[in-house]
């Protein structure tokens, strides 16, 4: 089990590393492999799986001014739930929700990211 996904809080925390740093590699290590993403980008629905967050990522600069903060997190046995604030990614502002899990082998993925843009 590596550090970034031995518990919920690690797997936020180096979501927030790996966005800052466009580090794709971490970021695709914190995912399950069938993780959904939904949620409002402006006016639009998106719902699909983090490709296209990898994309915009390596397509583009995080500015040094990015910030993420977890408001929430409950973590209930095998199962946790997530809530962050971020300042900033790509000249936006971001609530997101995440769902975990961890899995049989002791590690912890995102399932889920519902999201929206303030």
């Amino acid at each position: 089990m590596t550090d970034a996904t031995s518990t919920p809080e690690a797997v936020v925390n180096a979501y927030a590393k790996g966005t800052a740093t466009r580090d794709i590699a971490l970021l695709k290590s914190l995912f399950h492999e069938d993780a959904v993403m939904t949620g409002y980008l402006g006016p639009d629905f998106l719902n699909g799986s983090p490709a296209p967050f990898y994309g915009a990522l390596e397509a583009n600069e995080v500015g040094s001014d990015y910030a993420s903060e977890t408001t929430s997190l409950v973590v209930t046995d095998k199962i946790a739930s997530a809530v962050t604030e971020e300042k900033n990614l790509l000249g936006l502002n971001f609530t997101n929700h995440f769902h975990l899990a961890q899995l049989g082998d002791g590690t912890w993925r995102i399932t889920s990211k519902l999201f929206r843009h303030a």
